[in-house]
């Protein structure tokens, strides 16, 4: 029950029957109580309690039983003192573990020792005991509804295990400073411990929390050069409302950790909102996916994309579901389910056979027509994915020239050996290859040479963040100038995805952006749409 190490950081340990009497102390404890070795111990741990905090413990240890903490007085010798109780709860046994830190000296206003019991040590950052406070507080005197965000580094494992825990800790300290500076001043931000981060919005509902956190992204996106290489990052941030999503810091933060893993589970690198419905609509999804499937309920729209003259030089084809069951279900929630039920490479052979026949219709209109499709990570890693794409060119009859696949940096980088065999193979025929959402991943920069991949496509996250040119920050428009030029540094065309306004487009187009993508010239529409846009420009062939 005690060790060496435990004596050695706390002053008591304790364990205790489901009716607070003591069954065991250890050797440090007997002697910070002032008891021998022969000396009997108290029968009940509450006899141990100052009265004034006995009722308080009490309804602590039932609000939260699988583990606890609290601060108040302890009747010893030779006089009182304040603790800090940590405790355990042991099923089995109905027992609990109370792990017994004195806070004494804090609590008289020794604020070295407040500081260092309150904040973590590698960043400054207020750590688990400062945000619990701030946390509990804020619900007994705060205004009413606000959010708690729990971040984890995408990719940090990586950098860790590669340059060590000395470069790992320097890229915490960098994330610690990028944090503060994305907050708003009222707000808290916090370490738990490793690469988790916690971001309290003080004033905001879970909805602007999200809005607000999307900073974030942005921030962490950046290289850090704090490696021997410069690292890329990204993050997984969940969000959770008090109370409607938790009514104490406890369950904010358990459905905050929840709501992080669906944005892991989503792809990494997004936010998410807690949905206490999210695991059983999961499921359900998952069997209307297969009845969708059977129904013809998927259907493709296309999205025009631009050149830096505005005119339509091609589309990417979007799957889309409308479901008898849950009416239209938006893309970034279906797919994930849709991989790990094992239904992906089904629905992408789908999606790309139907994206060429419509290829070769618009090709009627404009020959040199060019249609971009997604390739799922999970599609791209069966057994035959070339030939599936060559088998679609072949059976529609499409120059595979005008044919792009869009892959993801993450697709790159798992088994990269047979991922360059299947590229290369393609390649050989004329498809080409576009680095999706570009700038988000955290891998090596090596494969935009070694690969035969022909554009990148800067993510949206990106192009919002210089949504106005007097507002934006010189680091972000550096940061987006800088893909274009690397880019076009080994002769790359670069996509822009998500421009919606005026502002983005000069940017973009002053910084030597080739093609444009986004609702300031084009939202995704259907493929008779696409023909309507196309159609003015044969009229103008033939004039």
């Amino acid at each position: 029950m005690s060790s060496p190490t435990l004596d050695r950081v706390l002053d008591a340990v304790f364990r205790v029957d489901a009716d607070f009497c003591i069954k065991f102390v250890s050797d440090q404890g007997r002697k910070w109580l002032g008891k021998a070795a022969s000396d009997p111990l108290p029968v009940s741990f509450l006899s141990l309690l100052h009265p004034d905090n006995v009722a308080g413990f009490k309804a602590t240890v039932q609000a939260e039983p699988e583990s606890f903490t609290c601060d108040l007085r302890l009747v010893k010798y030779p006089g009182d003192c304040w603790v800090n109780i940590r405790g355990y709860q042991l099923p089995i046994v109905h027992q609990y573990v109370l792990c017994v830190l004195d806070i004494s000296a804090w609590r008289a206003g020794d604020s070295a020792f407040r500081h260092a019991a309150e904040h973590d040590d590698l960043t400054g950052l207020p750590n688990r005991v400062l945000l619990r406070k701030e946390i509990e507080n804020h619900i007994q005197h705060g205004p009413g509804t606000f959010a708690v965000a729990l971040m984890d580094l995408d990719g940090f494992k990586k950098v860790n295990d590669t340059y060590g825990h000395a470069i790992g800790d320097a890229v915490l300290i960098e994330t610690a400073k990028r944090l503060l500076k994305s907050k708003n001043d009222e707000d808290v931000i916090a370490r738990l411990g490793g690469d988790e981060f916690v971001l309290l919005f003080k004033s905001k509902d879970a909805v602007s929390a999200k809005e607000a956190a999307s900073n974030v992204l942005l921030a962490i996106a950046r290289p850090y050069d704090t490696a021997p290489h410069n690292a890329y990052l990204g993050v997984s941030i969940g969000i959770a409302e008090y109370p409607a999503q938790g009514d104490s810091y406890s369950a904010l933060l358990k459905n905050a950790d929840t709501a992080m893993y669906h944005a892991k589970n989503a792809g990494k690198n997004r936010i998410s909102i807690f949905s206490t419905s999210d695991d059983s609509e999961d499921f359900s999804i998952k069997a209307a996916i297969h009845n969708g499937i059977q129904e013809g309920e998927f259907y493709l729209e296309y999205q025009p994309q631009f050149d830096i003259e505005r005119n339509v030089i091609g589309a990417e084809a979007l799957m889309r579901w409308s479901s008898r069951s849950f009416g239209k279900v938006a893309p970034d929630k279906f797919i994930p389910i849709a991989e790990e039920a094992g239904l992906m490479p089904f629905l992408g052979k789908w999606a790309l056979r139907y994206a060429c026949h419509q290829l070769k219709k618009f090709q009627r209109a404009m020959p040199d027509f060019v249609m971009s499709v997604n390739v799922s990570p999970v599609q791209f890693a069966g057994e035959a994915f070339d030939g599936l794409v060559l088998d679609a060119v072949a059976e529609t009859g499409v120059n595979p020239k005008t044919l792009v696949l869009e892959i993801t940096e993450s697709t790159l980088m798992h088994s990269q050996v047979k991922t360059e065999r299947a590229l290369a193979s393609l390649r050989e025929r004329g498809i080409r290859f576009s680095i999706d959402d570009f700038g988000t991943g955290f891998s090596s920069l090596a494969y935009l040479t070694r690969l035969p991949v022909s554009s990148i496509k800067i993510d949206k996250a990106f192009i919002r963040a210089i949504q106005y040119q007097d507002r934006a920050s010189p680091a972000d428009k550096k940061l987006v100038t800088a893909m274009i030029n690397l880019a076009h540094s080994i002769d790359l065309k670069v996509v822009a995805e998500g421009v919606e306004n005026e502002e983005q487009f000069a940017f973009l187009k002053g910084s030597g952006c080739n093609l444009i993508q986004g609702y300031l010239l084009g939202r995704p529409m259907s493929a008779a749409a696409v023909m309507g846009l196309l159609q003015p420009l044969r009229v103008l062939d033939h004039a």
